[in-house]
C-alpha cells in the first residue's frame, strides 16, 4: 500500500472508536477491487492462455508474499508514504506474459500476500482493494503507451506511466482512507512531504521489474535469477532504513506526546494526547485505551494513578525486537500519562473546591455570580434566568442549642433536600452560613413559583439530626431577569423579595415584581 500516514502499516491509527465512515469506504475499496478482480478472471477464462498462469503464480507467490511484508517507508516529520516493492512483479508480468494471465496473477498474489498480514482486517480489506483497483489504473495506463516491442525504451516508459498511474490512484485511495479515519482532510493527506519522494522511489521499483523482464526476454532464462541479487539487496536495506525510520518516528512522537499530556487541562484532553501520539510510538501504529488488561496476542501497561484502571493496549508485533520496543514504550508512555493524570486530578481538585462550598459540596457564591453572568450576557442563549434566595428560619436557635456540629450536620441536610426540590431544572448553591440560592434557566414565572413551594414545602419537614430532631422553615425570594440585564440588580430583586417573605412571617416565597432591571451604566459617578 503506497499509503500516507503515521509509522505503522495500513491506513488509519488505530482510535477508540473507528468511524463508521472509515468503515464504509475501506470495505467499499474493498468490494470494489474484488469486484476488478472478478472481471480479470473472466477475460483470462475467455482469452485461452491458460497455460502460463501457473508458472506466473509459482514466481509470483512466494515472491509477493515476502517483498510485502519489507515495505519502504518515506517519512517527513511525523508522516510517512510506504513504497511496496512487491508493485514490480506486476511490471514484470505485464511484460513477458499475457496482459490477461499478467492480472490474473498479480491479483491472486496481492490477495493472498495482504490478506494473510497481521494488520487489522479493516486495513487488510483498504490494502487489497486499493492494490486491485491500481492495478487497472497500471494496466489501462500501460496498455495506451506500449508499442509491439517488449524491450524498448518505447516500453520502458509505458512501464513508468503505468508505475505513475497505479502509484496516484493508491496514493489517493489511501489518503482518503486516513483522512476518513481521523476525520480529518483529504487534501492534507495528499500534501504529505514525502509524495514526490514516495512516487520516485516507485518509478525505480517499476524499473527493477521490468529489467528482470528485459534479461529474463534477451538472454538465457537462468540469467533472471541474477535479478534476485539486487532485489534482495534493496529489500534488505529498505528493512533496516524502515527499522531505523520507525524508531526516529516514534522517539518525535513520543516527545510530542510529552509536551501535549504536559498541556492538557482535562482528563478526557490528556487521554486523548495519551492515545493519538501514543497510536505513532507502537510498532503496530494502533493503541487503545481501556479499562481492561491486555488479552491473548496483545501487550499492554496499565496508567497508574488511574482511577478507575485503565490500560495501554496494543498487538504484540512479529519480532521480539519490536516487542520489547514496545513494551519499553508503553511503560515510558504510562509513566508520563501518570504524573499528567495526577497534575490533572489535583488541578482539578483545585478548581473544584474554589468554585463549591466544601461543606455541603454546593457551588459557591463564585459560582453563582460566573452562572449567572453567562445566563445574563447580551445575546445569551437561553432567555435569561431566575435566582432565588433562600434564608433559613430558625437555624441560628438549632446551632445554639444542639451546637455547632449540628448545624453543620443540618446544612448539609438542607443541601440534600435542596437539590432534590431543585432537580434538573436548576443549580443550587450555598453563598454562606445559612444563606442558600437556586439559579433556574429561563423566566418562566409558574416553574419559578413551583420550585420555591417545593424548596419551603422540604426545608419545612423535621430534620433528624444526630443530636436530636430539628424544625425550621425557609424564606425565599424569586426574581427574573432576561439577557441584557445587571446581574447585581437581579440578585438585589431577589434578595429583597427574600427579605419580605420573612417579614410576613417566614417560610414562604415571595416573587419579586417583574420590572426592567437596571442596565449596566457606564455613566461617570457624576452621571448617576
Amino acid at each position: 500500500m503506497t499509503g500516507t500516514g503515521t509509522a505503522g502499516d495500513g491506513a488509519a491509527g488505530l482510535a477508540a472508536a473507528v468511524p463508521r465512515a472509515s468503515v464504509v469506504f475501506d470495505v467499499t475499496v474493498f468490494v470494489l477491487g474484488a469486484a476488478a478482480a472478478l472481471e480479470r478472471a473472466r477475460r483470462w477464462s475467455d482469452s485461452g492462455a491458460h497455460h502460463e498462469l501457473l508458472p506466473a503464480l509459482a514466481v509470483c507467490l512466494p515472491l509477493g508474499w515476502v517483498l510485502s511484508r519489507f515495505p519502504m517507508r518515506v517519512s517527513r516529520g511525523a508522516d510517512g508514504v510506504a513504497v511496496p516493492f512487491e508493485s514490480l512483479l506486476l511490471v514484470y508480468l505485464l511484460t513477458t506474459v499475457p496482459r490477461a494471465t499478467a492480472v490474473l496473477a498479480w491479483s491472486v498474489t496481492v490477495v493472498a500476500a495482504y490478506l494473510t498480514d497481521r494488520l487489522d482486517w479493516q486495513t487488510r480489506l483498504v490494502n487489497t482493494g486499493s492494490a486491485l483497483l491500481s492495478s487497472v489504473a497500471a494496466t489501462l495506463a500501460l496498455s495506451a503507451v506500449a508499442g509491439d516491442q517488449p524491450v524498448s525504451a518505447r516500453q520502458l516508459l509505458a512501464v513508468l506511466t503505468g508505475a505513475g498511474a497505479y502509484y496516484a490512484c493508491d496514493y489517493a485511495v489511501s489518503a482518503a482512507s486516513v483522512s476518513t479515519s481521523r476525520r480529518g482532510s483529504w487534501w492534507r493527506e495528499v500534501r504529505n512531504p514525502g509524495g514526490l519522494l514516495g512516487l520516485a522511489l516507485f518509478l525505480v521499483v517499476a524499473t527493477l521489474g521490468y529489467l528482470a523482464a528485459a534479461v529474463q526476454l534477451t538472454m538465457p532464462a537462468w540469467t533472471a535469477l541474477l535479478m534476485l541479487v539486487p532485489i534482495l539487496a534493496v529489500v534488505v536495506a529498505a528493512s533496516a532504513s524502515r527499522t531505523s525510520e520507525d524508531r526516529r518516528t516514534q522517539q518525535h512522537q513520543l516527545f510530542r506526546a510529552s509536551v501535549e499530556v504536559h498541556d492538557a487541562s482535562t482528563r478526557e484532553d490528556l487521554l486523548d494526547a495519551l492515545q493519538r501520539h501514543g497510536a505513532a510510538v507502537v510498532s503496530s501504529g494502533r493503541l487503545a485505551i481501556r479499562g481492561t488488561p491486555p488479552g491473548a496476542g496483545e501487550v499492554g501497561r496499565r496508567l497508574p494513578a488511574a482511577d478507575p484502571a485503565l490500560w495501554l493496549v496494543t498487538g504484540i508485533p512479529r519480532s521480539q525486537a519490536s516487542r520489547r520496543y514496545d513494551e519499553a514504550a508503553l511503560e515510558s508512555l504510562a509513566s508520563l500519562g501518570a504524573a499528567a493524570l495526577e497534575r490533572v486530578v489535583l488541578t482539578e481538585a483545585v478548581e473544584h473546591r474554589a468554585g463549591h462550598d466544601e461543606l455541603t459540596g454546593l457551588p459557591n457564591r463564585r459560582s453563582l455570580a460566573t452562572r449567572l453572568a453567562a445566563a445574563l450576557a447580551p445575546g445569551a442563549a437561553g432567555g435569561g434566568a431566575t435566582v432565588l434566595f433562600v434564608d433559613l428560619d430558625g437555624f441560628k436557635t438549632v446551632n445554639d442549642e444542639l451546637g455547632h456540629a449540628a448545624g453543620d450536620e443540618l446544612l448539609t441536610a438542607v443541601a440534600g433536600r435542596l437539590r432534590e426540590a431543585v432537580g434538573d431544572g436548576g443549580t443550587g448553591h450555598r453563598l454562606g452560613g445559612d444563606e442558600f440560592a437556586v439559579l433556574l434557566a429561563g423566566q418562566d414565572v409558574a416553574v419559578a413559583a413551583g420550585v420555591c413551594d417545593r424548596v419551603v414545602t422540604a426545608l419545612r419537614a423535621p430534620f433528624a439530626l444526630l443530636a436530636g430532631p430539628a424544625t425550621i422553615g425557609a424564606s425565599v425570594g424569586a426574581a427574573t431577569g432576561a439577557p441584557g440585564d445587571d446581574p447585581d440588580a437581579l440578585l438585589s430583586h431577589a434578595d429583597r423579595a427574600m427579605y419580605r417573605a420573612k417579614r410576613a412571617g417566614g417560610r414562604r416565597a415571595v416573587l419579586a415584581d417583574r420590572e426592567p432591571a437596571p442596565q449596566p451604566s457606564s455613566s461617570s459617578p457624576e452621571e448617576r
